[in-house]
C-alpha cells in the first residue's frame, strides 16, 4: 500500500509526456476547430437575434400600419354613413315638401271645383228665382210683363235676398 502512496518518477515523467502530447494534439487539431465552431455559434445566435429584433420592429411596423389603415377605414365609414344619414333626411324631407305640395294642389283643386259648383249652383238658383218670379208676376198680373221690366223686378228681388 505504501508503494501506492509513493510517486514512481518513470510514471510521473510518462504521465506528464502523454498530458502534454494530448494537450498539444488537442491544440493542434480539436481546439481551433472547437473555438471556430463556438465563434459561428454565437455569431450565428446573433445574427438570429438581430434578425429577430428586426422581425419584431417590422411587426410593430406593420401593426401601426394596420392600425392606422383600420382608423382610417373607421372614419372613412363614419363619414359614409353620416352622408347617408343626410341624404335620407334630405329624400324624406323632398318626400315630404312633394306630398305638401300635392295635397296644397288638391286642395286648390277642390276649392275651385268647389267654388265653380257653387256658383252654377247660384246661377240656376238664380234662372229658378227668375222663373218663379216671373210666374209670380204672371198670375198676380195676369199678363207677361216685358224683358226689360222682368230683368228689373228679378235684380231688385236679387239685391234683396243679398242684403239679407
Amino acid at each position: 500500500m505504501e508503494s501506492l502512496l509513493k510517486p514512481d518518477t518513470g510514471l510521473v515523467f510518462w504521465t506528464a509526456i502523454n498530458f502534454l502530447l494530448l494537450a498539444f494534439l488537442l491544440a493542434k487539431f480539436a481546439w481551433k476547430p472547437l473555438t471556430r465552431a463556438l465563434d459561428e455559434r454565437e455569431r450565428k445566435i446573433a445574427a438570429d437575434i438581430a434578425g429577430a429584433k428586426a422581425a419584431n420592429e417590422d411587426a410593430q411596423k406593420i401593426k401601426q400600419d394596420l392600425q392606422a389603415h383600420l382608423d382610417g377605414i373607421a372614419k372613412e365609414t363614419a363619414a359614409k354613413i353620416k352622408a347617408a344619414a343626410a341624404l335620407g333626411e334630405q329624400e324624406k324631407q323632398k318626400i315630404i315638401d312633394e306630398a305638401k305640395a300635392h295635397a296644397h294642389a288638391l286642395l286648390e283643386t277642390a276649392r275651385a271645383q268647389i267654388k265653380a259648383d257653387t256658383e252654377k249652383a247660384v246661377q240656376e238658383l238664380k234662372q229658378d228665382v227668375v222663373a218663379a218670379t216671373m210666374l209670380a208676376v204672371k198670375k198676380v198680373i195676369g199678363k207677361e210683363a216685358d224683358a226689360k221690366t222682368n230683368t228689373q223686378m228679378v235684380d231688385d228681388f236679387l239685391k234683396d235676398i243679398s242684403a239679407k
